[in-house]
């Protein structure tokens, strides 16, 4: 059987250093707003920076990030696979970082015209920063997979903690001390994460030296592909509304100051995942019906986790948000529990594509995903430019959970695993439903957010203590012997 007590302290430590650098940036977004620096608007305009940064991180990691996990344990024991694998897969994150550095250098006025607001047609004055952003997020990730397969803890927590030291600093000192503006907050991300990027690709290629292996890189390619246009459309789930509501700035950095806190719950839940899914696949080599036990106990702890963690975050994130902001950003203060529970969503997600991940049935991703997308962008051009950033919560919610729904019976079918139901599906669920039916009740009643949230993190509390009672004991219960 799984040593809980052990499970839950890896769990912790890789869910802290994971989140780490996510949490850093709630101190340093207070520090750049105020009535005489950062306000929504330029709030606004970093929305669209990030949706930048993040699709650029999408095409220089190629799904490597899924590619290493799973290939991993095709290779650890294998010293010349195992460096064919690792340095064939940075050297082609750096030479798609470098192409669409080119390209964003030589296009930069053309990318510019795009964009209605001035401040962002100079696209030459920030797009090369968020392409570096963008390639130095994929080497720091990717390589922190690996040291997650590997158990190399120190070495996760290390990179993970100086990431978010260097970044965090960097914005700090490019707001105040280059230009009061976002564009000084976008290269210091910039500068901050090239310093980590630097000392991992030089002591990568140091240890595994330059290869690459064609048969190899070939194999990946064909897993990474499906993976790689499914998180095409998971930037498109995530970030194409902000795109609809650009045309007005100042309702687009209330909302995403929202989702800001929110992005850090998913780096919490990643860093849930990165003590979970390398226990998973090992359990699925072994066989799935004799590790059942593990399996069924694994899971559930991790939506318990997910799920507790997002219900405690929602009354300290409004608390905080109410507190030490001064501008119109305080506004998004109301918006936080019904954009929390998306995350709750993206928990289940992994759970149920893990066996299919196991399996290598990563085409089922993309035709799933593709039709959620085309779902998300119906409902977001139909009603957000009509009622703004309520319409893209109606859209993500509507899609996530139908993507949901059909993932469960998708991995039902092609990759059938020993999951408790209620455990992973039916309460967090149940959750999200909830927080819908309140926020409908707000909006229409005008009623305080903090009655209704706090009704949310009750219910969740009491359906915890029911659902999940004999993993919190097997954690809490003192070993015997």
């Amino acid at each position: 059987m799984i040593n809980l007590r052990e499970h839950f302290k890896l769990s912790a430590i890789y869910t802290f250093f994971a989140a780490f650098p996510a949490l850093l940036q709630l101190v340093v977004y207070p520090v750049i707003e105020g009535e005489a620096r950062l306000g929504p608007v330029d709030f606004g305009y970093l929305a669209i920076t990030e949706a930048i940064i993040t699709i650029v991180f999408i095409v220089c990691t190629f799904g490597m990030g899924s590619g290493i996990t799973r290939f991993y344990y095709d290779h650890k024991d294998d010293p010349a696979g195992y460096k064919n694998l690792v340095s064939g897969i940075l050297t082609g994150i750096l030479g798609r970082g470098l192409l669409l550095l080119g390209v964003v250098l030589v296009l930069a006025p053309h990318i510019g015209q795009l964009f209605p607001q001035e401040a962002l047609q100079d696209f030459g004055r920030y797009g090369p920063a968020l392409v570096i952003s963008g390639l130095n997020r994929s080497i720091i990730t990717t390589l922190l997979a690996l040291y997650r397969n590997e158990k190399k803890v120190q070495a996760f927590a290390a990179v993970s903690f100086f990431s978010g030291i260097f970044r965090s600093g960097f914005q700090l000192a490019g707001v105040f001390l280059l230009e009061l503006s976002f564009i000084g907050y976008v290269h210091g991300t910039a500068a901050g994460g090239s310093v980590i990027a630097l000392i991992l690709v030089v002591y990568t290629y140091s240890r595994c030296g330059l290869r690459y292996n064609r048969s190899l890189m070939g194999e990946l390619r064909r897993f990474t592909g499906p993976l790689f246009m499914t998180e095409l459309i998971f930037w498109g789930l995530l970030f194409a509304d902000r795109f609809f509501l650009l045309k007005d700035p100042e309702s687009l950095g209330i909302y995403d100051n929202a989702m800001k806190f929110a992005i850090g719950l998913q780096m919490i839940i990643q860093g849930l995942s990165s003590a979970v899914q390398p226990e998973i696949f090992r359990y699925l080599k072994e066989g799935a019906d004799k590790r059942k036990e593990e399996i069924r106990s694994l899971t559930g702890i991790f939506m318990a986790e997910a799920t507790g963690i997002i219900a405690v975050s929602i009354i300290p994130v409004m608390v905080f948000i109410s507190v030490f902001y001064e501008t119109g950003l305080t506004m998004s203060a109301g918006l936080v529990t019904v954009v929390f529970v998306r995350f709750i969503l993206r928990a289940q997600y992994q759970v149920f594509a893990w066996p299919l991940l196991f399996k290598k049935k990563s085409a089922i991703f993309f035709y799933l995903n593709s039709s959620v997308l085309a779902i998300n962008l119906g409902i977001n051009w139909l009603i957000t430019p009509k009622i703004g950033y309520y319409g893209a919560i109606i859209a993500f919610l509507t899609a996530y959970i139908i993507q949901i729904i059909a993932l469960q019976i998708l991995q039902r079918r092609h990759a059938p695993s020993a999951y408790d139901n209620t455990k992973v599906f039916s309460f967090p669920l149940s959750v999200v439903v909830l927080a819908i039916a309140l926020e409908i009740l707000k909006v229409a009643f005008s009623l305080e957010p903090f009655v209704t949230s706090s009704l949310l993190v009750i219910y969740v509390a009491a359906g915890m203590t029911r659902v999940y009672r004999e993993d919190i004991v097997s954690i809490l219960r003192p070993k015997r012997g």
